[in-house]
């Protein structure tokens, strides 16, 4: 395998230059809501080995402390419109999907968020440390079906993915692999011991979590040792390596992403029907969370207002 060899087209992925890759704001986003939740709670809660005394800016029934809890609350009522846009007749049309996800999404965590600083991160009494638990277990939740809507969807707002057009994915990122038969046939071998593995463990629970291993170690051990046959090959052509070795440094990157794309196409392809069980598991777990959390926040407002 040299420099001067023809190569096939790579699999790129079309994304403009300079461009985020998706899903960066969100976790950046996320980072942010973890540290002001840490720094609440450990405001309110700090270490033992600090000597220093927990202390509230505010009380929950202060004007702060009540309209955090109201912003809070809103947030959490306005997530559940995207149930009804998805659901109800009279809102179709009404805005596109994405946008909607998106904010529920966002409300999704700002609410939870803001009710936490709105209980000072302490559990005043019973009926509010079960709206906070239930605010709490809904939230998490939605992280974790974000999670799982992700790996069966085109992205975070995209079509959802069918069977169908992840085995013509895994045909176009492994087109690279001719390349690899006359110079590096051991490589090649091993992609296709891959294939087969990973289409032999579609949608049994029991491989998925040792498909993910294996296809990260394969694609650790493949770019080392298709690093170790490319520059054996110069030294061994006794080419000037100083001359050459821009060129060939390019085209180690272009198989090596090869690699690692094809790879994760097959583990992707391999784990789909597991994410889409998962999916719809999650869906049965996470609707009862949700009418938990609207019963038991009604009932905390109402024993606010009235005790």
């Amino acid at each position: 395998m040299t420099p001067t060899q023809t190569l096939t087209t790579p699999f790129v992925e079309h994304r403009k230059p300079g461009a985020r890759p998706e899903g960066a704001g969100w976790n950046g986003f996320l980072l942010v809501v973890t540290a002001l939740l840490v720094a609440g709670f450990f405001q309110a809660h700090p270490p033992e080995f600090t000597g220093l005394l927990g202390k509230n800016l505010y009380k929950p029934g202060d004007k702060l402390g009540y309209n955090l809890g109201l912003a809070g609350g809103l947030m959490m009522l306005i997530m559940l419109l995207y149930s009804l846009r998805k659901r109800a007749g009279f809102m179709k049309g009404r805005g596109i999907l994405p946008t909607w996800f998106r904010w529920h999404m966002v409300f999704g965590i700002m609410g939870p968020t803001l009710i936490m600083f709105h209980s000072t991160f302490n559990m005043h009494s019973i009926n509010a440390g079960v709206a906070l638990v239930c605010t709490m277990l809904v939230s998490g939740s939605g992280i974790f079906g974000r999670f799982f809507y992700t790996k069966i969807h085109n992205g975070l707002y995209g079509r959802q993915i069918t069977l169908k057009g992840m085995h013509e994915n895994l045909e176009r990122t492994g087109s690279f692999k001719r390349s690899f038969i006359g110079s590096a046939p051991h490589i090649a071998a091993r992609l296709e011991q891959f294939r087969i593995r990973s289409e032999q463990t579609q949608g049994r629970f029991r491989d998925f979590l040792s498909i993910e291993l294996q296809a990260a170690f394969l694609s650790r051990s493949l770019r080392k040792e298709l690093h170790q046959v490319m520059y054996a090959q110069v030294r061994a052509r006794k080419w000037d390596t100083g001359f050459i070795k821009p060129a060939l440094d390019k085209q180690y990157e272009e198989y090596a992403a090869q690699i690692h794309t094809y790879i994760k196409a097959m583990r992707d392809t391999s784990q789909f029907r597991t994410y889409e069980k998962l999916f719809s598991w999650w869906h049965i777990f996470h609707i009862p969370l949700v009418y938990m959390l609207v019963l038991t926040g009604i009932y905390h407002v109402i024993a606010v207002h009235m005790y």
